[in-house]
């Protein structure tokens, strides 16, 4: 399994969608739903106990997260040396990748770093020089021999025009293998706009989307090259075999948060919800959370896609912080953005049939925490 640790909830950044929308979000009331405000802000359990649960698990995965994890290299590079799992990963926004150790970064399996498309988005949302920061360390990482994969985690809102920010992302900066995105809706309950988020789902992301598809299929005709856009290769490979999914990060099932106390929970966004926790490092056997997992409920559970979307967000479908009316809003861009992929299956099956490329260009490394479903 994998398994989140979140090594502390601070960050070095003050990006638009997460800090100041957290700002204006304080004191929100999540209903029934039980708050533990007493988890600390960075580890306070003993290293031992993590090494212990995750060796208990032959196949385990750590993926190291935040806040801003490398605000804790010395803690990073410290679990790295102790605790024996199968991969590393990290989730970072990339501006202090220069202080790990060239041993460590040479043993991440991959890095997914926060990066919202151009320089000018990307600073836009995430401060000024942002993006040159971040395009250098990596840029560094790869000179001195770092060989696993690269992936840009964008989050998507109104100033992102989605087919071009991938684009810039994956042709124009030879830094990236692969990219995904999340919207930003959900998360947060004082910035539901109706109307206007509606508006820019029609005349702006689903179109985008759509020409993304384009430029996607285009690049396999002329080029033989399946680009490993997750969204779509996630998807697209479900659709081409049949295949129905469960929830498509994992989260619950095969992919949970180790919180800073030890607490488990399904994922990072739901750290502290008392109501979600499914075990503690010390007492807790990895083989136990198996028969503790966690389902989507309605309306996901009743919905035409659910075995292709497979529910995309736990913590959404819990606290629908937009009401039931946001909440279908988002999921209308689920159903637009698998529609689109469904009218594409056809001419893809063409091109498999004529060698051009391979339903092997379709795999992809399952629950390594993107977003296959935004």
């Amino acid at each position: 399994m994998q398994y989140y640790v979140t090594l502390t909830t601070d960050c070095n950044l003050h990006c638009k969608y997460c800090y100041e929308k957290c700002c204006n979000d304080i004191g929100v009331d999540l209903g029934q739903l039980e708050v533990d405000y007493s988890v600390p802000s960075s580890i306070k359990y003993d290293i031992a106990e993590l090494k212990r649960f995750c060796e208990r698990d032959p196949d385990s995965t750590i993926i190291f997260y935040g806040g801003e994890p490398l605000l804790k290299t010395d803690l990073l590079e410290d679990i790295m040396h102790k605790v024996r799992v199968s991969k590393f990963m990290i989730q970072t926004n990339g501006i202090l990748l220069h202080k790990l150790s060239s041993e460590c970064f040479k043993r991440m399996d991959t890095i997914l770093v926060s990066v919202d498309g151009n320089e000018d988005l990307t600073d836009y949302y995430r401060g000024k020089g942002v993006y040159n920061q971040v395009i250098r360390n990596l840029k560094r990482l790869r000179e001195k021999g770092f060989a696993g994969e690269t992936i840009a985690r964008m989050t998507v809102g109104r100033e992102t025009r989605i087919d071009q920010e991938v684009c810039h992302l994956l042709f124009c900066e030879d830094v990236f293998n692969s990219v995904h995105w999340q919207l930003d809706a959900l998360f947060w309950h004082n910035d539901y706009d109706k109307e206007g988020f509606s508006e820019w789902i029609r005349t702006e992301y689903s179109p985008r989307v759509r020409n993304l598809i384009s430029i996607w299929i285009k690049e396999m005709k002329d080029h033989g090259r399946v680009l490993r856009i997750y969204p779509l290769i996630g998807t697209m490979q479900s659709l081409l075999l049949n295949e129905p999914t469960r929830l498509r990060c994992g989260a619950g099932w095969t992919m949970f948060n180790i919180q800073t106390d030890g607490n488990i929970t399904p994922c990072p966004v739901m750290a502290g919800m008392r109501d979600f926790y499914l075990g503690n490092i010390k007492q807790t056997n990895p083989e136990d959370l198996m028969s503790r997992a966690v389902h989507v409920s309605g309306p996901c559970t009743d919905c035409s896609i659910c075995s292709i979307c497979g529910g995309r967000c736990l913590y959404a479908n819990v606290t629908k912080l937009w009401g039931q009316e946001g909440f279908e809003l988002v999921c209308n861009t689920v159903h637009e953005l698998v529609g689109a992929l469904k009218d594409a299956v056809p001419t893809i099956q063409q091109l498999i049939a004529k060698q051009q490329i391979s339903l092997e260009d379709f795999q992809y490394p399952k629950y390594n925490s993107c977003e296959i479903i935004p």
